[in-house]
C-alpha cells in the first residue's frame, strides 16, 4: 500500500537525479571548435571544465561560465593562424581553382608540452569540431554532416585528425554570378533595341514611303475619273 502511494514520488526523484547527473556530465565535456568562414577568416572557441587553465597566447579572450573556462578569438586566415603561439598543431593544404578550392586539414595529436592543446587532449571526452564553408568530402570524424565534422580525441588515440573538403569561393562566385546576370540582361536589352529598330525601319523605310505614295496617286486618279 505504501509502495503504491509513494511510487510516483520515487519515480520523480529518480528522474531528477538522472537529469542532474546527465547535465553535470555534459557540462564537464571539453570542446574545441573552429569555424572557417566564407571570407577566409576563422572563429575559434575552446571550452574547458575548471578554472586552472594555463593560457600562453594573449590573443585569447577569456571568460567563465559556471565551472567552465571559455576561450575565444577571431583570426584573419590560416596563415595568421599558423603564426599564433598557442594553437592546434594543424596543417592546411589548399589547391585553388576558378570558383572553388580543395582543402586538406590534418591535426596531429603530438602536442607541445605546456600548450593549451596538451591540456585539452588530456581531458576526458575532449571533442574537436571543424566547420568549413563548403562540403566535406572525406574525414575520419566520429560524426560528420554537410560542413561540420566532430572528433572524440580519446577514441583516435595518437592518430591524426584528417578532413578533406571542397571550399566555394563566395566572393568570386558572387562576382561571376553578377557578371553572368549582367550579360544576360544586356543581351535581352540589345535584342529589344534591334527589334525596335527593325520595326522603325520597316515602318518608315523609303520603299514603304514610295509604295504608299504610289498607292495614294492611284487612288487620287481613280477619284478624278
Amino acid at each position: 500500500m505504501y509502495m503504491k502511494k509513494y511510487f510516483p514520488v520515487v519515480i520523480l526523484v529518480l528522474s531528477l537525479l538522472l537529469f542532474s547527473c546527465s547535465s553535470l556530465q555534459a557540462g564537464d565535456e571539453a570542446s574545441w571548435t573552429i569555424k572557417w568562414n566564407n571570407n577566409g577568416s576563422l572563429d575559434e572557441k575552446v571550452i574547458i571544465p575548471g578554472h586552472n587553465v594555463v593560457v600562453n597566447d594573449q590573443e585569447w579572450e577569456t571568460s567563465h561560465s559556471g565551472n567552465q573556462t571559455i576561450l575565444s578569438r577571431h583570426v584573419k586566415d590560416w596563415r595568421a593562424y599558423g603564426q599564433l603561439g598557442d594553437s592546434l598543431p594543424l596543417t592546411v593544404v589548399q589547391k585553388d581553382y576558378v570558383l572553388l578550392k580543395f582543402a586538406s586539414l590534418t591535426v596531429k595529436q603530438e602536442a607541445t608540452p605546456g600548450s593549451l592543446f596538451e591540456q585539452f587532449i588530456g581531458l576526458a571526452n575532449a571533442r574537436l569540431s571543424i566547420e568549413v564553408p563548403g562540403a566535406i568530402r572525406n574525414s575520419n570524424a566520429q560524426a560528420s554532416q554537410d560542413s561540420l565534422a566532430t572528433w572524440n580525441l580519446a577514441s583516435l588515440e595518437s592518430s591524426p585528425v584528417k578532413l578533406d573538403a571542397v571550399i566555394f569561393d563566395g566572393i568570386f562566385l558572387g562576382i561571376t554570378f553578377f557578371a553572368f546576370c549582367f550579360i544576360i540582361i544586356f543581351i535581352i536589352y540589345l535584342n529589344r533595341i534591334r527589334r525596335v529598330h527593325r520595326l522603325i525601319a520597316e515602318e518608315y523605310s523609303l520603299d514603304r514611303a514610295a509604295l504608299e505614295f504610289t498607292q495614294g496617286e492611284i487612288e487620287n486618279q481613280g477619284e478624278e475619273k
